[in-house]
């Protein structure tokens, strides 16, 4: 889906409160299957859900998905909505968030720790440059060993610093369960990284 300037809001709607009563209006009429009330909408929300969205998963190809996944919800479940219960805006994002941690949780790579590599990579040079490539490359592929679980709460814990109790926010899994994917994580890692002790000619004395 592509990004749109939001440049045709409602030229009156200045105001946080005036915005969401622009938004809940048009809500109302794509309850009732209005597909211009839905194009202003999109117009309207599309770059800040876009920027949520990429906070979350990291990648804006990603993130493009997200929104048009959130977006088509919207649609879908507009006769929902109930302004009692939250803003426009809050409704809007907690979709495309959900969305975006359900695509964390299909996608078990989901650029969680390639951006920060990369990252890596971009900021050395010469020789430093050369070695930091083949530790990322390496890197990644000692997590791409690992199970999804872990691999997904190492890389949010030691790359992105959360907690574990935001990690077990993010992920949508008990506490006990992601210490448990760091741990035993940390500890294949261990294994894999540890240089393996060959026996000399006769066996080990």
């Amino acid at each position: 889906m592509p990004r749109v300037a939001s440049t045709d809001v409602n030229a009156g709607a200045t105001t946080g409160e005036e915005r969401n009563a622009y938004f809940a209006a048009l809500i109302a009429r794509i309850a009732r299957r209005d597909a211009a009330a839905f194009e202003a909408l999109y117009r309207a929300s599309a770059p800040s859900l876009f920027g949520l969205a990429v906070r979350v998963t990291r990648t804006s190809e990603s993130a493009e998905d997200v929104v048009q996944e959130g977006f088509i919800k919207i649609w879908r479940f507009a006769g929902s909505y109930d302004a009692a219960k939250a803003s426009p805006s809050t409704w809007m994002s907690t979709i495309v968030k959900n969305q975006a941690l359900d695509y964390l949780r299909r996608n078990p790579y989901a650029g969680v720790y390639v951006d920060e590599l990369d990252d890596r990579h971009a900021a050395s040079d010469g020789d430093a440059s050369h070695q930091t490539a083949l530790d990322a490359e390496r890197l990644s592929g000692y997590l791409g060993r690992l199970s999804p679980g872990q691999r997904q709460a190492i890389a949010l814990a030691y790359f992105r610093g959360q907690s574990q109790s935001e990690i077990a926010h993010t992920l949508g899994a008990p506490i006990g369960t992601v210490k448990s994917w760091i741990n035993r994580g940390l500890e294949s890692l261990r294994a894999m990284t540890e240089p393996r002790r060959v026996p000399p000619r006769g066996g080990f004395s």
